[in-house]
């Protein structure tokens, strides 16, 4: 990342929407704020294709990522749109003979959570076997599975890694927060739980005022950007070096009978 600056790109273009959101919701309500969320669905793939192509050809130029994002925008977009629409209609036909039992309720949260978890730990490669590999919309889907299929353990050393980051990061971040905003939180610590519960989102907007929304952003800002350059660099980097490294063989187990014969168990 030192080598190729432009690879923080994607990380501080999510890093300028998180900031953006915390200062939106502040200024014209959750509401409108919420909707550049929508935004950022829409343009992260260019970032992201670039990101990927970047490490693919080893060039370092702006220009070759904007040109690897134009390239391959619809290479990401198109199957996450596949994922996420996919993701949907899995917990309708879940939810359908739930509801019908009344258990829809009581069962939603841990859904969303199974589900979302499942389908993503197999999908999250799709971008990487897009453009590094330039699979199609289904075929990025599909390779993915089979990468984390073909690589289990490797893969699982690569969440742990990558949950491990985003810790430290969300860890420091708060601390460094709450530490430029400790007279601003202080009345939180005194509050019991019956008046936390009670908190609203416009109080706590308040409680901060519009210095520390600043202080906020900037701090959101530094933790997404390097969170998400950070990860996405290393599964690039993951995927275009594990992806060629044909599975382990599981050796086939048999014996030999008295003439001589060989039988597999």
């Amino acid at each position: 990342m030192l080598r190729i600056p432009s690879l923080w790109l994607p990380g501080i273009a999510s890093g300028l929407f998180s900031a953006s959101f915390i200062l939106l919701q502040f200024s014209s309500g959750a509401f409108i704020a919420e909707r550049l969320w929508i935004l950022e669905m829409v343009v992260f793939p260019f970032f992201v294709a670039g990101l990927m192509h970047q490490v693919k050809t080893g060039e370092n130029s702006f220009s070759s990522f904007f040109t690897g994002g134009i390239a391959g925008y619809f290479r990401v977009l198109l199957p996450s749109l596949v994922i996420f629409f996919g993701l949907l209609l899995t917990m309708f036909l879940l939810l359908l003979p739930l509801t019908i039992l009344g258990l829809a309720e009581t069962a939603l949260a841990f859904m969303l959570v199974a589900v979302s978890f499942t389908v993503l730990f197999f999908t999250f490669f799709y971008d990487a076997a897009a453009v590094i590999e330039e699979r199609k919309v289904f075929d990025s889907v599909r390779r993915s599975v089979e990468f984390v299929l073909q690589q289990t353990r490797a893969c699982l050393v690569f969440y742990l890694i990558s949950l491990a980051i985003g810790f430290i990061v969300l860890v420091a971040i708060l601390l460094a927060w709450t530490a430029s905003l400790y007279d601003r939180l202080e009345p939180l610590a005194a509050m019991g739980a019956a008046e936390i519960q009670s908190f609203s989102f416009d109080q706590f907007n308040a409680l901060l005022g519009a210095d520390g929304i600043l202080v906020s952003a900037l701090f959101a800002f530094i933790g997404v950007t390097v969170v998400i350059s950070v990860i996405y660099s290393f599964k690039a980097c993951f995927f275009r070096d594990y992806a060629g490294v044909p599975a382990a063989e599981v050796p086939v187990q048999g014996e030999f009978d008295e003439k001589g014969r060989w039988f597999k168990y």
